[in-house]
């Protein structure tokens, strides 16, 4: 057994039941490695883990961190894919958090010599996530109009990248503080404060991809200016969190957005995405990503990262985090 430190979420409820602790971990059982990890992702995913409202998720007590980059430290018997000391980045679900982790081997995908290992565990998720909406379920293309709520979030800041780089004409929703930098970025930001949006779009003759990790009942909204064959893309349900709202089930909301399906006379269309790491364009995706960021073509934006002893501020400060770009948590140092 060796010796470990991880964030525990000890019940459901307010950043109090975040703590990190010493534990131990056994070797790495049959076709498992043991990663030693230096970065884990932070996002509202870990705040609604934390509060009790992620789908289908466990039981507190839990170790959160839905993914993470870092080194092998030691193979289970039956792994042939790595060897020790080779850098790996992996969508874990849970477990993240902690120094040292037991995965499966099908489950880890390996970074390319000289890609930063802070990039690299944003591309897993963050940007593997809005890859997979731009290119295949929405295909986005050339002169098409795109509105991406949070623009400036870890996977809005993805959205709009990949947007640009298809050379769509993106808009979306950000706070103010943050407009210069989407500006900059060529996309045109709107207030998440008011809905003046919505009336801009419908002006503009509607949106041809709306990507929303809100849901409820801005899906609806978002719905409205979709154009006459537009698709929106619901990919999460954010909004109660966001706006300290009681915590609702969003089965009915998902139900009603992709109802809208039914309406065969309209050429707009719905989708709820989610990332799976079984799926098979995972790691084909990962892998044009990390190509991408080789060739200089997107910029990877990382805005803030906190320590692993410092996990409990990363949910106080979560939503109030300063830039653009996906958050994370220094849980190791590179010993390589």
């Amino acid at each position: 057994m060796t010796s470990i430190r991880k964030t525990i979420i000890s019940a459901f409820g307010d950043p109090s039941n975040v703590s990190v602790i010493t534990a131990s971990i056994s070797p790495p059982p049959p076709q498992h490695a043991q990663v030693r990890v230096l970065y884990s992702g932070f996002s509202g995913a870990d705040i609604n883990m934390r509060l009790g409202r992620y789908p289908m998720q466990k039981k507190a007590p839990l170790t959160p961190g839905y993914c993470f980059v870092g080194t092998v430290a030691a193979i289970g018997p039956q792994c042939s894919k790595f060897n020790p000391g080779d850098t790996v980045v992996c969508v874990s679900v849970y477990y993240a958090q902690s120094t040292l982790v037991n995965m499966p081997e099908k489950y880890l995908v390996s970074v390319p010599e000289g890609l930063d290992t802070q990039k690299a565990c944003a591309l897993v998720l963050d940007w593997n996530t809005a890859y997979g909406m731009v290119f295949h379920s929405a295909n986005v293309s050339a002169g098409h109009k795109v509105f991406i709520h949070g623009c400036s979030g870890a996977v809005g800041c993805a959205l709009l990248a990949l947007c640009k780089l298809r050379g769509a004409d993106v808009y979306g929703t950000c706070s103010e503080r943050n407009f210069d930098a989407i500006r900059r970025r060529g996309a045109t930001p709107f207030s998440y404060r008011d809905k003046a949006w919505i009336g801009e779009m419908q002006k503009l003759g509607g949106a041809d991809a709306v990507f929303d990790a809100l849901g409820y009942e801005s899906w609806d909204e978002s719905y409205s200016v979709l154009s006459p064959n537009g698709i929106l893309l619901g990919y999460g349900g954010n909004l109660k969190t966001l706006t300290g709202q009681p915590a609702g089930s969003v089965v009915w909301p998902t139900l009603k957005l992709l109802g809208r399906n039914l309406m065969l006379w309209s050429g707009k269309r719905t989708t709820f995405y989610y990332i799976e790491r079984n799926h098979w364009t995972f790691e084909p995706d990962l892998k044009a990503l990390f190509e991408l960021v080789g060739e200089g073509k997107v910029e990877v934006l990382v805005k803030k990262v906190w320590a692993l002893e410092n996990v409990r501020q990363a949910h106080l400060g979560f939503n109030s985090a300063e830039g653009i770009g996906s958050c994370l948590i220094k849980v190791g140092d590179d010993v390589s």
